[in-house]
């Protein structure tokens, strides 16, 4: 995920690569190479403008090609190496749909639903250890799982070329927005024309976009945003990844039925993203701040009930508790962080925000994964409700109203 996130930038610029001077779209990248073919060479020498839309959808288009080979390599592999190797896959896809790019894109948009968006992912969180329970339970191999969820990726890349495909008049637009920012000067090299194009300098390129990344990071509340973010993804991720375990070790819980507490878990973090999808238009910048402080509060609750309680029953009924206070938090953390940081740096510092959080998702389960190795399972409740105490604490030093924002230097 990480190699994804860092090129995610260069090839998306590639992928968004067109000749303004070209009245019809076309799909392929701006290369000399594939266009001199069809047109006119002289007509390629007008400069290269960048499509957004173009790239947003040749960049979802390539992680709904990419995702589908972890599922044939985690269906036919038969060593832990090839494993190891499809989870890379699996999560160099991801990067390019959690991009900023698209991120911003839905941010953008009027009703903004992104945790609407970030709740239908859950709800396959949800759905998928269900399933694959319900077949381990039958008898059934867990490959066929895998090789049976690529009727599911099918539809999602079908799915994504029918929505995200750019349109004749988001072309046009993306065409005259790369005029306007072009130079143009009298023509000596085309014969007949008495015009060429001429694009930005590259370094004036490059001193515009990391304009917005320095002066994000030279925020405070950025680097505290992300701080939160950094310890809310790796105990996302350290608690559903290791409450299975944990039960099946300290619990001994039934092994048939013990998966659906993972089930139970992102069954509630959907109910609660897609609940502040719904409704957090209509709050308050302090009541989205009181929101999500309540929900680390009761979160931190349900992590002491699973840590005294030796009970499987009360213990995933916890756990589901739990998946429903951390839903709001994420999409809560971005909504807060665009409130309180300049337009100006919004795509940067929600690619910031991703970027850290999944390196908490990362790293903290990691090393509870080496803890455990020298200490047992016990040690997921340590983990667990430190993490959460952290975040509520944390969350009590951020304003509870809108302070007033510095807009940057013109």
């Amino acid at each position: 995920f990480g190699v994804g996130t860092v090129l995610l930038e260069r090839i998306t610029k590639f992928l968004g690569r067109f000749y303004p001077s070209l009245d019809q779209k076309t799909y392929l990248p701006a290369v000399p190479f594939f266009h001199c073919l069809f047109t006119e060479s002289a007509i390629l020498h007008c400069g290269i403008g960048y499509s957004p839309t173009k790239a947003r959808f040749f960049s979802l288009v390539l992680g709904g090609v990419l995702h589908p080979l972890f599922f044939v390599i985690m269906g036919t592999s038969r060593n832990y190496p090839a494993l190891l190797f499809a989870y890379g896959i699996s999560a160099f896809a991801r990067s390019f749909w959690t991009g900023k790019h698209f991120n911003f894109y839905v941010v953008s948009t009027p009703k903004k639903p992104l945790g609407v968006l970030l709740g239908c992912w859950c709800i396959g969180s949800f759905l998928a250890p269900l399933v694959c329970q319900t077949l381990l339970a039958k008898g059934i191999p867990w490959r066929h799982f895998y090789l049976g969820s690529l009727v599911v990726s099918a539809i999602a890349l079908s799915s994504i070329i029918f929505s995200f495909r750019p349109t004749r008049n988001e072309f046009l637009a993306d065409r005259k927005a790369a005029l306007d920012t072009m130079q143009i000067t009298p023509s000596a090299h085309s014969p007949g024309t008495d015009m060429i194009i001429q694009p930005q300098l590259p370094h004036e390129e490059k001193d515009l976009s990391a304009r917005p990344l320095s002066l994000a990071l030279s925020m405070p509340y950025q680097w505290a945003f992300s701080l939160f973010a950094f310890i809310y993804g790796g105990s996302e991720t350290t608690f559903q990844g290791f409450i299975v375990t944990y039960l099946l070790v300290e619990r001994h819980s039934n092994p048939n039925t013990v998966g659906y507490v993972s089930s139970g878990f992102w069954g509630g973090m959907a109910a609660g993203r897609i609940l502040w999808g719904c409704y957090c238009t209509g709050l308050t910048f302090t009541q989205r701040k009181h929101i999500i402080h309540a929900c680390t509060g009761v979160a931190l609750s349900m992590t002491i009930l699973i840590w005294f309680v030796d009970s499987t029953v009360e213990n995933a009924l916890s756990s589901a508790v739990v998946g429903l206070m951390y839903g709001p938090i994420f999409p809560g953390t971005l909504g807060l962080c665009n409130d309180v940081l300049p337009r100006d740096v919004h795509m940067v510092s929600m690619a910031i925000l991703n970027a850290v959080a999944s390196a908490g998702s990362a790293l903290l389960p990691f090393l509870n994964g080496l803890i455990s190795n020298m200490d047992g399972m016990r040690v997921f409740c340590y983990v667990t409700v430190s993490q959460t105490v952290a975040m509520f604490f944390l969350w009590l030093f951020f304003p509870s109203s809108l302070p007033v924002r510095v807009s940057s230097p013109a």
